[in-house]
């Protein structure tokens, strides 16, 4: 589950309160995604801050002045055989692990698709403004991250997800591919 996200030009102020909400539906809801669908089957899942990686990724915004962002602070990490022994309901029969791994590796990208639409209809729905700047840093980042993380290359969420099944895939990454060729390229 790692999160990384490329983005746009000209994609400031990650840190500022209409990046910060970017940055926060992007990366954070991505990843607690991964985390409660994986606790609702049963696993022990956390999150684990990867001071390197976010380093990495606090070094490349900084260097590219906001243009790219491209970076892996950490991921949620599941485990199935501790799940009971910290309390968590682990009484859900697993019969295939590889479909748990799969709709515990869509959560993120799912979380993404929601909210690049949601954004998306804020973006027509708002004149120029704050509200705008929001929805269009929103749209942007979650519509990076979920078209990168959909990618059919491990260790991505993608990956995870093509392998078990192609059109469940495909209804993650279409809309999330077409929004950014749509935004990067046409637009």
């Amino acid at each position: 589950m790692l999160s990384v996200a490329i983005t746009y030009q000209k994609l400031v102020g990650l840190l500022t309160g209409t990046g910060f909400v970017a940055t926060a539906t992007g990366f954070i809801l991505h990843e607690m995604g991964h985390k409660f669908v994986a606790i609702r089957r049963g696993y022990l899942a956390h999150f684990r801050l990867w001071i390197w990686g976010l380093v990495l990724t606090i070094s490349i915004v900084t260097i590219s002045g906001g243009g790219l962002v491209f970076g892996a602070p950490g991921a949620v990490y599941i485990s199935p055989s501790a799940a009971g022994f910290y309390g968590y309901d682990s009484s859900r029969e697993r019969s295939d692990p590889e479909e748990d791994n799969m709709i515990i590796s869509a959560a993120g990208p799912g979380i993404n698709l929601a909210f690049a639409i949601g954004f998306l209809v804020l973006l027509f729905s708002v004149s120029v403004g704050f509200l705008y700047t929001v929805a269009l840093f929103g749209l942007l980042l979650n519509v990076g991250l979920g078209s990168f993380n959909m990618l059919p290359v491990p260790p991505l969420d993608g990956s995870k997800i093509f392998r078990k099944s192609v059109p469940v895939a495909l209804a993650i990454a279409l809309p999330l591919w077409a929004m950014f060729i749509t935004f990067n390229f046409i637009i």
